[in-house]
């Protein structure tokens, strides 16, 4: 994610087409199963949103390998793997939110404490299963069941955007873990009237700006991530530890 500080303002500039954890897709209403399409063919309507899957920290070995990047490397934590991390992606938005007092200590102090708190878990979630009638497909009896994996809309974002989180199974072990989304209207975007109607083009890139009036959104991606389990908690409480000592240094 590639972004610039501007006028105490934080400028990500997101490529204007589909790739690794981005995709844009269209739906009908805020609450609707939104659909990726090609952003090569299809054009870009008020129905258009940008999902983005977020993270918050690095393993230090992959930084060290040079298989990821990330700005804050003056200090590690220990995450609830086990395992040396360092802030990133989101952690690396906050920071800057931080420095350039877009959020004061004291509110992260608060918000600490807040996510310290929390007793509930999304990925404690029950998941239901339901039984349909028998069936056969080529002389093979079947008994067919719907597995419900919920998805959590918070909607009381600002600007329109909002955070999802997609319980999902665990392809390698057993249980389910919670994917948390950032999803972005086209509306959100600074320069949409630039693209709206129109298909992407290389080099196409939409701007999205977190300033005073919606960086409340990295403090709820914060809350969200804490409440996701427990081990999100534990890398969460890390995180804002963290992140003030950077800047004291």
């Amino acid at each position: 994610m590639k972004f610039t500080i501007k006028e105490k303002n934080i400028q990500l500039a997101i490529p204007a087409n589909n790739a690794g954890e981005f995709r844009f897709k269209k739906r009908k209403n805020r609450l609707d199963f939104g659909k990726t399409f090609s952003t090569r063919e299809g054009t870009f309507d008020d129905q258009t949103y940008l999902e983005g899957q977020i993270g918050y920290d690095v393993p230090v070995n992959d930084v060290e390998k040079g298989t990821k990047s990330t700005k804050l490397t003056r200090k590690h934590f220990i995450g609830s793997n086990g395992k040396k991390k360092y802030p990133s992606e989101l952690s690396e938005l906050f920071y800057e939110a931080m420095t350039l007092e877009l959020i004061s200590k004291k509110e992260v102090a608060n918000l600490r404490k807040e996510i310290e708190g929390y007793k509930s878990f999304i990925d404690e979630k029950a998941i239901s299963v339901e039984r349909h009638a028998k069936l056969t497909l080529n002389g093979i009896n079947f008994e067919e069941t719907s597995i419900k994996l919920p998805t959590l809309y918070m909607i009381e974002t600002l600007d329109e955007t909002q955070i999802e989180v997609s319980i999902q199974k665990q392809q390698y072990a057993s249980g389910v873990q919670p994917m948390v989304y950032f999803c972005i209207p086209l509306k959100a975007f600074n320069n949409a009237s630039d693209l709206r109607g129109k298909s992407s083009n290389p080099g196409d890139k939409f701007v999205y700006i977190i300033n005073t009036a919606n960086v409340l959104n990295l403090v709820y991606m914060m809350k969200v991530f804490g409440m996701a389990s427990k081990r999100h908690n534990h890398d969460v409480i890390k995180i804002l530890e963290t992140l003030p000592e950077i800047i004291d240094r």
